[in-house]
Formats: C-alpha cells, structure tokens, sequence
C-alpha cells in the first residue's frame, strides 16, 4: 500500500492561500482550513467538497488528519469504509476545498464576491486538490457531492465559457454502466456520481448497497481485462 503525503507535498501551497486571501470574511481565514495527510494511490477516491465547522465543538485552527482502520471513524466516513470492505480495497477520502464551513450555500456567496477575491481562493483550492489526484492514480473514483461535480468540470458548456473549474470530462461505459475519464493522464479511470454517503440527503440502503455491487463489479471488469 503506497501513500502519498499531503502535508509534506502540499503544506507550504495551503500556507500560501490562506496567507494570500483576500476575501471579506475573515472568520473563514480564521476558522483554518482541514486537509487529510495522506493519500493511498490506486485505491477508491471518494471526492467531497469541503469539510464543516461544527458550532459545538469548533475546534479552529489549521489541521491535517487522518483516517486509520484501526481507529474510531467519524461518522461520515463509515459508509467509505463499508464500500473498502465489501469490495476489499483500500479508500481515501478528498475534499476539494480545504475551508471550513457547513453550509454549502456559503461557497456559491463566496464565488459572488465582488472584488474576485472569493474565486480566486476557491480556484487555486481546486487546483490544487487536482495535482492531488493525479498523485493519488485512483483504481475508482466515487464523487459524492453535486457541487463537487460542478468543480471537477463535468457540467462545462459545450462553448467552454462557463463551468470549466478542474476541466475534468467523462463519457458513460455501456460495459461498466457507469462513467470514464476521457481526459487528463487519468483517462479511462472509472468514476461514480452518487448522492451523499451519509447525512440527512444521504442514499437509501439498497441504493447504497447497489453502488458497493457496481464498484465491486467494476473492479472485477478491470481485472479480468488486464489479467
């Protein structure tokens, strides 16, 4: 199992954002920003959009974590874990912003700011997490947020004038049933858009246990076809 570490690779380009940012809110520079130190390459990549700032219990400050099998998972990862186990892969987990801040609406806010500010702090963010993925090779990769679809450029205009982000393109496998890359030196990697694993908006059990089938079915179709 080979990783990649985050902090090492990326921490001084993090430090730079936040230190260049210049956004109004300056309670969202305060807050931090949280990143997982490590990446497993050619797992599963569950892609999110940005971690919470949980009024209860805050916690601010600029932080890199991670998950271990061993340990205690936060509840939002656990169905990550359950897909890893059932299929038996290993799974990393990547937020494509880096801030922290529950309401999702609040990054549509963000990109509106007049000065440019905002969208100059969530583009190099996305860029940055782009570099990230190539790093990380994912067997598969699973995007379970709607706006982290939009970032990751899969909603472009045909005109390329809006939509553009991360400039990630796909088209849907008839074989696997589900999408390829066909762009970028990830080209032909398998990709998954679902509904949030966990919360209120969450997917059902038997749509949850159809998408772990499809994963393993996937990963069973790419063996086969490079044995």
């Amino acid at each position: 199992m080979e990783k990649i570490s985050i902090k090492e690779l990326y921490k001084n380009e993090i430090e730079k954002i936040w230190n260049d940012a210049k956004i109004d809110n300056t309670d969202l520079i305060d807050r931090g920003y949280v990143v997982h130190d490590e990446i497993i390459k050619n797992a599963i990549l569950f892609i999110g959009i940005n971690p919470s700032y949980p009024k209860e219990n805050p916690a601010p400050g600029n932080h890199f974590v991670n998950h271990d099998e061993n340990e205690k998972l936060y509840a939002y990862f656990k169905k990550f874990q359950k897909i890893a186990t059932e299929t038996k892969q290993s799974w990393s987990h990547l937020d494509l912003l880096y801030f922290r801040e529950t309401k999702q609406k609040y990054i549509w806010d963000l990109l509106k700011e007049n000065n440019g500010g905002g969208c100059d702090f969530v583009y190099k963010q996305l860029m940055l997490s782009k570099e990230m993925i190539f790093k990380a090779k994912p067997k598969i990769i699973v995007v379970s947020n709607t706006l982290a679809r939009h970032f990751m450029g899969f909603e472009k205009s045909e005109d390329r004038k809006n939509g553009v982000w991360m400039d990630f393109d796909c088209s849907f496998d008839n074989d696997l049933g589900t999408h390829r890359l066909t762009n970028t030196e990830l080209k032909g990697t398998p990709i998954f858009f679902t509904s949030m694993l966990t919360g209120q908006r969450a997917l059902d059990k038997g749509s949850f246990k159809r998408l772990a089938w499809h994963i393993n079915f996937v990963l069973e179709k790419l063996k086969n076809s490079n044995s």
